[in-house]
């Protein structure tokens, strides 16, 4: 109900108590419930209240001295997200950037774009670590002269790295695709390839006898293909071609063939140390050298050293208002449940620091023994075969 008819309701009670009728008739002719009465009669406005997370002022301008800084004006609100954790400048959430982005008009409004969801292959749940399925497919680049380049990107889906690529003139064939394959594992230090599973379209080259040969018979692969007629299937390859044909970088027209692949490579070192949404902000190289869980790990350290931090200025800003005020024991007390009434665990923070700390050296032990196991089993299976 609103307030202006709350206030009409209680002087009209009032005005019938004045001339003599009772409390509880008026109430009655009314349809007011006495507790109801008496309630709106001692109301009061709340308080505002100040949320004890709330970004200091410090922050905020180091947040915005970035975002209008000409160097970084290429990046949205993740990109400084990931600028202010690895330089230090401010240890902020990527929401945090972004309100305060828009609060400032500094944001570029994004709309998501919407398309229509197919049922893709089993493999998400392959995509856990690098090296263990890898996706590829073809794409076309034409020259000045018409010439008809086409680009075969290899592209690790565990840690999003565009590890190797293979050029063809006019059409690739199943020779192209196997050269490439056999340059990509072994640029990967790789023997064979019986714990990867390999995603493809299913075009001629990619389905043909001797690539199947080739790479189920000779590298022990596992063999994934698309519907057909069903791109959203590897739509992460197609995802990162697009990439590759529509950055800002490319270029309008290729002179020769040569061309096309140093645009390629250079795009290749372009996205491999770009920060991937998908990986939380880490770079595929940072991924593949399996450095994710570390990075990742320190900025939750990080942002809970901060909460701590705003935390402690709010409880020192709560007690300077409370001696500037001079409120009694009572009012400290109303606060006090008003502050323990949040849905966060205030006393808490400190050990959650420790916990995630302890977290990231628990998980660097287990990749130095993995490491280690993984290089006796390498060692052994050498031995057997000499």
């Amino acid at each position: 109900m609103a307030r202006s008819t709350q206030e009409s309701l209680t002087q009209a009670v009032n005005q019938a108590v004045s001339q003599g009728i009772s409390l509880e008739k008026a109430c009655a002719v009314l349809d007011l419930p006495r507790r109801r009465y008496y309630r709106w009669q001692n109301w009061q406005a709340p308080k505002p209240r100040t949320a004890w997370n709330r970004l200091l002022d410090c922050e905020r301008q180091a947040i915005l001295l970035a975002a209008r800084r000409e160097d970084l004006a290429h990046l949205r609100s993740a990109g400084l997200m990931v600028w202010g954790h690895d330089t230090g400048e401010f240890h902020a959430s990527l929401s945090s950037v972004h309100l305060t982005l828009k609060k400032e008009n500094l944001q570029k409004p994004y709309a998501l774009p919407r398309r229509k969801k197919a049922a893709a292959p089993d493999v998400r749940g392959l995509m856990d670590r690098p090296l263990r399925i890898l996706a590829y497919d073809g794409t076309d680049f034409r020259t000045a002269s018409g010439v008809v380049v086409v680009i075969i990107p290899i592209l690790d889906m565990g840690s999003r790295k565009f590890l190797h690529f293979g050029a063809a003139i006019r059409a690739a064939t199943q020779e192209d695709i196997k050269r490439t394959w056999d340059e990509t594992l072994r640029q990967e230090g790789l023997a064979d390839a019986k714990d990867i599973t390999i995603l493809a379209d299913r075009g001629g080259a990619m389905k043909g006898h001797k690539t199947k040969s080739h790479l189920a018979g000779k590298w022990l692969a596992t063999l994934v293909y698309a519907r057909p007629y069903t791109p959203d299937d590897n739509a992460w390859i197609e995802s990162f071609i697009k990439g590759l044909k529509y950055h800002p970088e490319c270029p309008e027209t290729f002179e020769t063939v040569l061309d096309v692949q140093a645009w390629v490579r250079k795009y290749q070192k372009i996205y491999n140390d770009h920060p991937h949404s998908a990986l939380k902000y880490v770079t595929p190289n940072q991924e593949h050298r399996g450095l994710g869980n570390k990075i990742r790990g320190e900025r939750k350290v990080n942002l809970a050293q901060a909460r701590q931090k705003r935390l402690e200025a709010y409880r020192m800003r709560k007690q300077k208002d409370a001696k500037c005020h001079g409120t009694d024991s009572r009012v400290a007390q109303h606060d006090k449940e008003v502050f323990r009434g949040s849905n966060r665990k205030f006393d808490s923070l400190e050990k959650s620091i420790e916990t995630k700390k302890s977290n990231i050296m628990l998980f660097q032990e287990q990749e130095r023994i993995e490491a280690t196991q993984a290089k006796l089993l390498n060692s052994s299976k050498e031995l057997c075969r000499n």
